[in-house]
């Protein structure tokens, strides 16, 4: 390790809170208003937060002019402040929102490592790791409310694992039960489901169940219930009791659980997913002692101890409960796993601290051989994927990635704090061309804004909107207004033949189901949004 890598080592590992800020700061500051609105979700929260602030849907959201209960409204809370004390506003607001969530984030995952007793060296190494990972980066520059989800669920951790580990608990449990009533109340029951799942099994494992048994966890499961109450109460106020139990309780929640309409998937849907999301990391596979993982004297040492297990035990629970219980769930989408992802960069970071030379090499050279063979596959097959849009700074962004990987292999022999220095940088530098060239030059690819003008063009000449079998409420935000919209195909031609002059949305291979019943009808716009090519019909 070279004498500057040391010194700068010092001073992040001394001002880590000002280092991440930073870090953040500089990989998002020149992207919060350079690019449109994406499908699906970015589309669609904007429309919910105009609601919020235009219609007062507080409590329950509204998409397109109808409730939206699939998210409860606190992160379009947060929103709305960040409106009201920055200058920032829509669009850039929900950028921004999403810069300091993946911020907030960071944050909980250095509070959970120092929490779980990890030195400095090692909660900054982890924080290092996950600003490193391509997935969670990305999310830094899309909006919705997974990073902030996040947040909470890894605070009440560690403020479960600071209860059950001392003598005597304080006042841990009430403020974990609260982080769980606020992370419940920006996504679902996930938010409480994953804290009590990993803290139950690790409990369980140590034979310490009765911890759960005491006043001050009663007393914060009490503060959670009346935080969740009064938003029932306040369902109930906007919507009526059969919302609240038929729409919210029945088909969002328990419906999605266990025999979902949406994002359905095989048991081994994370087995594949998450070795890609947690890239380059995957990779210190093939550089841990997985021998040991068949050594029955490994297992029976890890039982004949169990009752002294402590933060690594902790950790490896956390991770895997998690895992077992996404994987259970009959509705499955990659997002979900954002939570397993600090306790493996701690795990990771802490094995770094003991990794031989030889190990070490081979870790960085599997990292920087992996950024050369990204870049180098984008720069020779980079006009061969199939983009319905020209992408600008393609051969620039993979440039940058054979330069670090490069750099990387460099400096494999150098020790892991220089290298993780190093792939930091690399990633945030390598954020510049992608964020400034390739995501706005995908906008015609990615968002409904072209075509949403189209309807409001049309809307303003006197035609009425209509969408037929797409997306909820994606045309709303850029459009302007609110349309009626169907996936039953006899509702919709029975809406439209009672006007006059109509705009339709409508995806092409549905289109082509109606086409010979609508024959009046005629295709003014074609668009792939999102790999989906949808079509915009008028009726004169």
């Amino acid at each position: 390790m070279t004498i500057l890598a040391k010194n700068i080592w010092k001073r992040l590992e001394a001002h880590p809170w000002l280092t991440m800020t930073l870090a953040v700061f500089a990989q998002t500051w020149f992207t919060l208003g350079n690019r449109a609105l994406w499908f699906s979700d970015e589309v669609r929260y904007g429309n919910a937060y105009q609601n919020l602030v235009l219609n007062g849907k507080w409590m329950v959201l509204s998409l397109n002019g109808q409730p939206y209960p699939d998210k409860p409204p606190v992160y379009f809370w947060f929103l709305w402040l960040l409106d009201t004390i920055t200058p920032a506003h829509m669009p850039e607001v929900f950028m921004l929102g999403a810069a300091l969530s993946g911020l907030f984030f960071l944050y909980a995952a250095y509070f959970l490592a120092r929490s779980l007793q990890c030195d400095k060296a090692v909660s900054l190494a982890s924080v290092l790791i996950l600003l490193s990972t391509f997935m969670l980066v990305a999310l830094f520059h899309y909006s919705r409310m997974d990073l902030m989800f996040g947040t909470f669920i890894l605070l009440s951790h560690a403020c479960l694992f600071r209860a059950f580990n001392g003598e005597k608990q304080g006042w841990w449990p009430v403020h974990a039960f609260a982080l769980m009533g606020i992370a419940t109340l920006i996504k679902g029951p996930l938010g409480f489901i994953f804290p009590l799942l990993t803290s139950g099994v690790f409990l369980a494992w140590k034979g310490e169940l009765k911890k759960f048994l005491t006043s001050r966890m009663a007393l914060g499961l009490l503060l959670m219930l009346a935080m969740l109450a009064a938003w029932v109460g306040g369902v109930i106020m906007t919507e009526g009791s059969d919302f609240l139990m038929k729409t919210v309780l029945g088909k969002q929640i328990i419906q999605r659980a266990t025999k979902t309409f949406h994002h359905r998937e095989a048991f081994y849907y994370y087995i594949i997913a998450f070795p890609l999301a947690w890239m380059p990391w995957t990779l210190s596979l093939f550089v841990a002692p997985v021998k040991r993982l068949f050594s029955p004297g490994h297992w029976a040492s890890l039982w004949s101890t169990r009752r002294q297990a402590g933060p690594t035990a902790f950790l490896w629970i956390m991770f895997a409960s998690t895992f077992i219980f996404l994987s259970s769930l009959s509705g499955k989408v990659l997002i979900y796993i954002l939570p397993m992802f600090p306790p493996l960069a701690i795990i990771i970071a802490n094995a770094m601290q003991t990794m031989d030379e030889a190990r070490t090499r081979k870790l960085w050279t599997l990292i920087g051989g992996l950024w050369i063979v990204a870049g180098t596959g984008l720069l020779l097959a980079g006009d061969l994927i199939p983009l319905p849009v020209p992408v600008r700074g393609m051969g620039i962004a993979a440039a940058l990635l054979i330069l670090g990987g490069g750099t990387m292999l460099f400096l494999r022999t150098s020790g892991y704090r220089t290298s993780l220095i190093t792939l930091t940088l690399a990633v945030i530098i390598w954020i510049y061309p992608v964020g400034l060239l390739v995501a706005p030059s995908l906008d015609n690819a990615m968002s409904p804004k072209r075509q949403a003008l189209i309807i409001k063009e049309y809307v303003d000449k006197g035609y009425t909107p209509f969408a037929g079998r797409v997306y909820p409420g994606i045309f709303t935000y850029y459009a302007g207004v609110e349309y009626r919209e169907t996936d039953k195909y006899p509702e919709l031609t029975d809406m439209m033949a009672k006007e006059d002059k109509v705009v339709l949305a409508i995806r092409e291979r549905h289109w082509k189901d109606l086409k010979s019943r609508l024959p009046e009808f005629k295709l003014v716009d074609q668009q792939s949004i999102a790999g989906i090519v949808h079509n915009i019909l008028i009726k004169d």
